[in-house]
């Protein structure tokens, strides 16, 4: 593996920025050039692998996306050994290969990469994206060799990248993409992030960008946590933050604690066993982060937990926050409803420390709830807000269905959408997850 880079060398603070697309706030893309060719692909920071989709791919999934051909490559090395990855809502498989991959100034030469001749019931056709780039750790990878990331990083004096997530609500902040440099529009070196060291909780080696949650808050109220399900883990719930997966997805009585507590401004929907909220309801979230006697809350725009993209014609949105038991490498997918509310630094290891991840809030609460009301209007349910005080209770009488359901949301968004909100890897989360645990 060799890597050419029109500056690898540069240290923090050169504004070089990889642009993001982002897709209605549903999901955010790159473009990465596989041999002489440009693909849009999934940036996801909750699985590892390079992946795109071959023009040998005929099925519905793959049409009216940019799909890789043989004929415009002559660097390209295609082995006999295969591929597959479960979804959710899916899967996909294929052979993997090696060819030229360039991702913004970075030239890698015969990058590991999986060449996609099989889908079934992915939907990109209706996201027109081509595949995903992954940006987790590599022990999760599901391809042997060096991964993108892996690559990159061995040009690099310092291991790292950092990701803004803009919203369409929001054209003064848009997105960015950096390696081994800060984006200078919020920092300017790290000294400016809360920093937190990733965990290798329920493994062996670090394998997602994960961090100990401590609590959340719904308007100023604590919301305790039940404990953490993760093996072997006792305290803080674990926290994975992925890029890949559109809201914020976390343990059933949690989540029906979180939103018991809006009272009647919240509903569970019995069919698809979704939670929905007024779209007029304004809610001030924050995720506290941290561990020993270092903490700090980061707050999230009210139209990240209130969706309005999803209204139904009876006033009720989306809720930002779903249930979700399974995931088995964390408690909880915090997915772009709250990566819009910061800028966040991936710190591989190094001789100095282990990896970890920094985060600088970029939500202001009263700017928030102001732009929000303006879009929104009047809170009509103004009576139904938390209380002091929430307890995290048992989940009772309410059969959760968002699998199985999702298809079935047509009073909200259509089903093509709803399986880009929850696409998942099998295995970091049996339902919404990234990757299967080794």
């Amino acid at each position: 593996m060799r890597v050419d880079s029109a500056d690898t060398s540069s240290g923090p603070g050169v504004s070089d920025t990889i642009p993001i697309l982002d897709r209605n706030d549903y999901t955010y893309i790159v473009n990465v050039s596989v041999g002489a060719q440009s693909f849009p692909l999934t940036l996801d920071t909750g699985s590892s692998d390079l992946w795109v989709i071959s023009n040998e791919c005929d099925s519905a999934d793959c049409a009216n996306v940019a799909r890789y051909s043989r004929a415009f490559s002559s660097n390209l090395s295609i082995s006999q050994t295969p591929f597959h990855i479960n979804y959710i809502s899916g899967s996909v498989s294929g052979l993997v290969a090696s060819e030229t991959v360039s991702l913004g100034p970075y030239r890698l030469l015969s990058q590991v990469f999986g060449l996609a001749n099989s889908t079934d019931n992915i939907k990109f056709s209706s996201e027109g994206n081509s595949g995903i780039l992954g940006l987790a750790f590599p022990s999760e990878a599901s391809m042997s060799g060096m991964t993108v990331l892996q690559s990159i990083f061995c040009g690099l004096a310092d291991p790292y990248f950092t990701i803004i997530l803009g919203s369409k609500l929001n054209v003064n902040s848009p997105s960015s993409f950096t390696l081994g440099q800060l984006d200078r529009s919020y920092a300017t070196d790290f000294s400016a992030f809360f920093s937190i060291p990733v965990s290798k909780a329920g493994a062996n080696d670090y394998t997602y960008w994960k961090i100990p949650l401590l609590y959340v808050t719904i308007n100023s109220s604590r919301l305790s946590l039940s404990p953490s399900s993760v093996q072997g883990i006792q305290g803080s719930q674990i926290a994975v933050l992925d890029t890949g997966t559109t809201l914020a997805l976390g343990p059933t009585r949690d989540v029906q604690a979180f939103w018991s507590s809006v009272g009647s401004a919240a509903r569970n929907d019995p069919i698809t066993g979704t939670w929905q909220v007024r779209c007029e309801k304004a809610l001030i979230v924050g995720f506290v982060f941290g561990q020993g006697g270092s903490y700090k809350e980061f707050l999230l725009d009210p139209a990240d937990i209130s969706w309005e993209e999803g209204q139904s014609k009876n006033g009720w949105c989306l809720g930002g926050v779903q249930a979700n038991d399974e995931v088995d490498s964390g408690d909880w997918l915090l997915g772009d409803v709250f990566l819009r509310n910061v800028y966040s630094l991936y710190h591989a290891a190094n001789s100095s420390s282990g990896p970890w991840i920094g985060l600088i809030s970029t939500t202001n609460r009263d700017n928030a709830l102001t732009a929000f009301r303006q879009s929104r209007g009047p809170d009509l349910n103004s009576l139904s807000s938390p209380v002091t005080q929430i307890s995290s209770v048992v989940a009772s009488g309410i059969r959760y269905k968002l699998l199985c359901g999702i298809s079935t949301l047509c009073g909200f968004i259509g089903g093509a959408v709803l399986v880009t909100l929850f696409r998942a890897r099998h295995g970091l989360s049996a339902a919404f997850g990234k990757r299967k645990q080794k």
